[in-house]
């Protein structure tokens, strides 16, 4: 049980971009993911090893320390009470790094000239702490780790704040390290930066929702620098480019370009008529899936072109009469023909398809206006509101009454 609430925190911290380690002897290899092998690259002999043997020997059984090391690098550490059902092997648990606010330019170079670092490597330490997640409010991060952490082992977790002072967790002597010539710091966070926003846009173009917020929250970890003085324009202007860059991972994923244009247009409105920056980072994960689902409503990668054509004209003139006969007439192809391939590629008929796309218009009516049945049935194609309400029941189950009234809107 323990070790399966362990995976599933291990899990959702890791999709939220915050890094879980579970060390044990052997975890020597793993050390250097402690600050992703920052230090090592600053100081190729930096011995993580210590870090390991200084936790076996500093922190007590069952206990929520707050750790904040050398770099303002902030960790939650919990070493595993024996006898609690857990794996001998697992010892102690590290999350973490994150920071508590984003350090601004200031004291940034403050820190960097304590540190006697050398002024062509500041761009380094800058993409490094850039990569870092930000936890805002510390308080409830370690009063809901601590609550975790309770349930974890069945027990009450005391809870203690942990500095350089009291433990040399870390320790580097930064008056004599050694930076090689090109340590490719900056370099490489870029491209893992590049890798992971790929890897989501690839997502995208596929309809994947769950792999392209996974890749989604890996990107975020890897911080802009910002382009204006004012936060709230700086993240606006990032939201443009994410809308462009989804519209084109859409594009990749065979969506007719009406489609993404529409979808673009409104999120390009909403992202200049927004004013915080919560309700701008919201903004962006609502992109990410109404993106993801265009692709799923609207992708034609699998078909043939007769068949893409076919369902592009619905899809645009769903309001106009429409029927096989039609559109085999319009596209110069025998019915019987038109019909099977239709039906082998969609693994529906043409008849369910204009009435699923007539469908899927009047529940965005129904759920964003109070136009009355019969303007509704007449805006989305259906010739009287009968056989609007005897379709609309045969594909949801509902009346489309019914459904208004289950979803609290009022017929005008």
């Amino acid at each position: 049980m323990q070790v399966d609430l362990l995976d599933f925190i291990t899990q959702a911290l890791g999709h939220a971009g915050i890094q879980v380690l579970l060390l044990d002897d052997n975890s020597r290899q793993m050390m250097s993911k402690v600050d992703y092998g920052f230090r090592q690259k600053l100081t190729p002999d930096f011995d993580y090893s210590l870090f390991l043997r200084k936790m076996k020997l500093s922190l007590e059984e069952g206990v929520q320390y707050y750790f904040e090391d050398d770099l303002k690098l902030c960790y939650c550490l919990f070493r595993f009470p024996s006898g609690a059902g857990f794996p001998d092997s697992l010892q102690i648990l590290c999350i973490g790094p994150i920071m508590p606010r984003v350090i601004d330019t200031g004291t940034f170079h403050a820190f960097l000239d304590r540190q006697k670092v050398p002024p062509q490597y500041h761009q380094d330490f800058l993409e490094f702490y850039n990569r870092i997640p930000i936890v805002s409010d510390i308080d409830t991060w370690n009063h809901s780790l601590n609550f975790t952490l309770e349930t974890l082992v069945g027990d009450a977790v005391p809870y203690r704040v942990i500095s350089m002072d009291s433990i040399e967790l870390f320790a580097m002597d930064y008056k004599d390290y050694a930076i090689p010539d090109y340590p490719g710091i900056a370099s490489d966070i870029i491209e893992e930066r590049y890798e992971w926003e790929e890897k989501m846009l690839s997502a995208v173009a596929a309809g994947n929702l769950k792999e392209a917020a996974k890749a989604h929250y890996h990107f975020l970890q890897y911080k802009l620098l910002p382009r204006s003085s004012d936060p709230v324009r700086d993240k606006k202007n990032i939201l443009f480019t994410f809308n462009a860059i989804l519209r084109k991972a859409v594009q990749a994923g065979h969506v007719h370009p009406l489609h993404i244009d529409n979808l673009s247009r409104q999120f390009a409105i909403q992202i200049e008529n927004t004013f915080t920056i919560e309700q701008l980072h919201s903004l962006s994960q609502t992109m990410l899936r109404k993106y993801c689902m265009l692709v799923n409503n609207y992708s034609r990668q699998a078909n043939s072109l007769l068949v893409r054509s076919c369902m592009d004209y619905i899809d645009f003139h769903y309001i106009e009469e429409l029927s096989l006969a039609i559109l085999a007439q319009k596209y110069s192809v025998s019915a019987s023909y038109l019909s099977g391939l239709f039906k082998k590629e969609t693994n529906m008929t043409i008849t369910d398809y204009i009435n699923t796309t007539r469908i899927r218009q009047a529940l965005i009516l129904l759920n964003t206006t109070s136009l009355s049945v019969g303007t509704i049935a007449s805006r989305c194609g259906f010739p009287d509101s009968n056989y609007f309400t005897r379709t609309f029941k045969k594909y949801q189950g509902i009346t489309p009454r019914a459904y208004r009234e289950s979803i609290g809107k009022a017929a005008g």
